[in-house]
């Protein structure tokens, strides 16, 4: 199996302001399509369709990206049958969605800006339960989805009949809906891929077998879109790379695949992916994985077949870089999706030079992903407005510019700070510590999520260029007078003084704990090194704050034993795609879990537990450090203010949580007091609602 070998460096120096870059902002020809750029945005979950349907909220946000400058946008994904339907997403196969596509797709071209489609059907991953009902799974073969778990059923010569049909159909609709071309997705693991591949599909009938059988159903469908839309429109698929299992597609599979694809109808563009729902990190990539992971395999699929556009999707080591992947000969067109998640103007940024302010994606996974995979609409940890574009597109103005102390220079506190200052208010940040950034600190020293560094660069860079009054190793009055107009209190959270847990369900009580015995989280991570060898984890937070003490913990060589009540290892991961890479991470070092093992007492080196299960009680000793993993407590600390100020708890300090909670309150609390119109904009930097 292939496996990840790190990160890229994220806290290399950074790139100084360039000329544009030629290569990048040079038009393409993609089909019947022709872009006025190389930089797009891939199709992407957002799940802000309702009951099928795109509306307003989808039309701000690509309209939004392709105001900041992107050459082309792809749409999706979209499904073709209702078999296939998810609750959030649009369906394809809707005739009267046209009037809808053409509001999106005209608002998009005004805006200078291509627009395709991406047509769909899960398959596999799709679930037994849809939007309208319990449904039949439809697979190659009967199998267990790795993605839900239930089994599916082997699709008829019918069934494909049928949705050969749909995406033809679907294709259709598209075009009257005014996109500029379709990408039919052939990845990711789902439907069509499931054909091509080996992992998938078993079938004995002209389904399966060799190359002409895995081929057959993705081949009727692109024949039957083509003879749909006619030549003059643009068909492209997105196609899996490499699947990076034993067994499963190599790039040169699928080079093969590729050209015997172009065999039955003219494919205009090819866009990359990789893996699928049996390695989903490779799916979607977070933090952990290396930058530009799939360039190698982009590079091989472009040298194959060089007469065919090729996104790259994978392979720009740095969105400063984007230019590099064009000039080498790696790909046409280079995918910047998360990066404009993150920044929409990012285009607009890279062809003035302005690299210096780009706000780039810290590829946590939190907003997007992680949002998505618990049923929740698309956000970003960096930029608040993602899916809020018309809500927040400008604060109000604001009656006159107030004066506010923020106390506490964590992310929550720049955030505050700077949009506050942006708004026109004056500012002044204490910080008692020696250097800003509080939390972010130890969040970029966790393996495989040192991307966190450049969050904090682009705050720090943001701040030097503010008018905010910044106080660095100074403690913040303990009252206020009429001098000032609010306070922010974005103070932070800490591991519990008292370094036990919750008494309330928690893993331990205080009365269990010998003197001595625990080590709270912060203490043990400033100096894993002095624990010793042997170290117990107790957890009952089970969120990424647990499963970085246990990345940390192991990373420094310790042998860890985790004990948690949960039922299984770190269930709160909130960006669920990244659980098997964590877990496959953890499984390299010296890492072992008791699941459902309630402790009852704490020694000196040793740990009492009872499993959940048999109530067995055992007690577990030779450790050299026993480390408490639980939910941290917000810090407040006391605070005297003249009548009507205002007091806002930002971020942890208002309750502990993640990185996304600290950017959003903050930027919330600093549009809710609006622009100060005499202020102007500060030159070089985006106004509030630009975020």
């Amino acid at each position: 199996m292939h496996t990840p070998t790190g990160p890229a460096d994220p806290t290399a120096p950074a790139i100084p302001s360039a000329p544009p870059a030629s290569a990048l902002f040079t038009p393409l020809t993609i089909g019947s399509t022709t872009v006025r750029n190389r930089i797009m945005q891939a199709a992407h979950s957002k799940q802000y369709a309702v009951e099928g349907y795109e509306g307003d909220r989808e039309t701000a946000y690509f309209t939004r990206r392709a105001r900041g400058g992107a050459g082309l946008l792809i749409a999706g994904n979209r499904f073709v049958h209702p078999s296939g339907s998810i609750k959030g997403f649009p369906d394809a196969f809707r005739r009267d969605s046209v009037p809808t596509d053409r509001r999106l797709t005209d608002a998009v071209h005004e805006a200078g800006a291509a627009l395709f489609v991406q047509l769909n059907h899960h398959g596999a991953q799709a679930s037994p339960d849809g939007p309208a009902g319990p449904r039949p799974v439809y697979a190659p073969s009967r199998l267990m989805s790795p993605s839900t778990g239930h089994a599916t059923r082997e699709a008829s010569a019918a069934d494909i009949a049928a949705f050969v049909r749909s995406w033809a159909d679907s294709a259709e609709i598209a075009r009257e809906g005014g996109f500029d071309g379709v990408e039919i997705h052939m990845a990711h693991g789902y439907l069509l891929h499931q054909f091509l591949s080996p992992l998938y599909n078993a079938r004995s009938d002209g389904y399966g077998g060799d190359l002409d059988g895995r081929t057959r159903f993705p081949r009727e469908v692109l024949r039957a879109v083509r003879e749909r839309v006619g030549d003059d429109f643009t068909v492209g698929i997105r196609i899996v790379a490499d699947e990076f299992l034993p067994g499963g597609l190599t790039t040169d599979d699928v080079a093969e695949i590729v050209g015997a694809l172009r065999t039955e109808a003219r494919i205009d563009f090819l866009d990359l992916a990789a893996g699928g729902y049996h390695n989903v990190h490779y799916v979607f990539p977070s933090s952990a994985m290396p930058a530009a992971w799939l360039r190698d395999a982009v590079r091989a699929l472009k040298a194959a077949h060089p007469d065919v556009p090729v996104f790259g999707v994978g392979a720009a080591r740095t969105v400063e870089e984007a230019e590099e992947v064009l000039t080498a000969g790696i790909a046409d067109m280079v995918a910047l999706t998360r990066a404009q998640i993150a920044d929409p103007d990012l285009a607009e940024k890279l062809r003035t030079g302005r690299l210096s302010e780009v706000r780039h994606c810290i590829r946590l996974n939190q907003g997007c992903l992680g949002r998505g995979s618990t049923g929740q609409a698309m956000s970003c940890t960096v930029n608040p407005v993602v899916g809020r574009e018309r809500e927040r597109d400008a604060p109000v103005a604001a009656a006159r510019a107030e004066r506010w102390a923020v106390i506490g220079g964590g992310p929550a506190g720049l955030r505050a700070a700077i949009d506050l200052d942006r708004g026109g208010h004056a500012v002044t940040l204490y910080e008692r510590a020696d250097r800003l950034g509080g939390q972010l600190h130890p969040a970029a020293a966790v393996p495989g999520r040192e991307t966190v560094t450049l969050l904090l660069g682009d705050l720090l860079r943001e701040l030097a260029v503010s008018g905010v009054d910044v106080r660095v190793g100074e403690a913040a009055p303990v009252e206020f007078g009429a001098e000032i107009d609010g306070v922010v209190l974005a103070t932070g959270a800490c591991a519990p003084e008292h370094g036990t847990s919750l008494t309330s369900g928690g893993i331990l009580a205080a009365a269990d704990v010998a003197p001595g015995a625990v080590l709270d989280a912060a203490t043990a991570l400033a100096d894993p090194a002095a624990l010793g060898r042997r170290v117990a984890l107790l957890d009952d937070d089970g969120t990424a704050y647990a499963s970085g003490i246990a990345l940390t913990l192991a990373a420094a060589g310790l042998d860890v034993q985790l004990i948690t009540g949960f039922e299984s290892v770190f269930p709160h991961v909130r960006a669920g795609y990244d659980r098997p890479l964590l877990l496959e991470t953890l499984g390299r070092g010296t890492f072992a879990a008791r699941t459902a093992t309630r402790v009852t007492a704490v020694a000196v080196g040793s740990v009492t537990v009872v499993d959940a299960l048999s109530g067995r009680s055992e007690t577990l000793d030779g450790f050299d450090a026993i480390v408490l993993s639980t939910p941290r407590e917000s810090v407040r600390p006391p605070l005297a203010v003249a009548p009507g100020t205002i007091v806002a708890e930002v971020g942890d300090a208002l309750a502990p949580r993640t990185i996304d909670g600290a950017i959003f309150d903050a930027f919330e609390l600093a549009f809710a007091r609006g622009l100060v119109p005499a202020a102007g904009p500060v030159p070089g930097v985006q106004s509030p609602a630009a975020v």
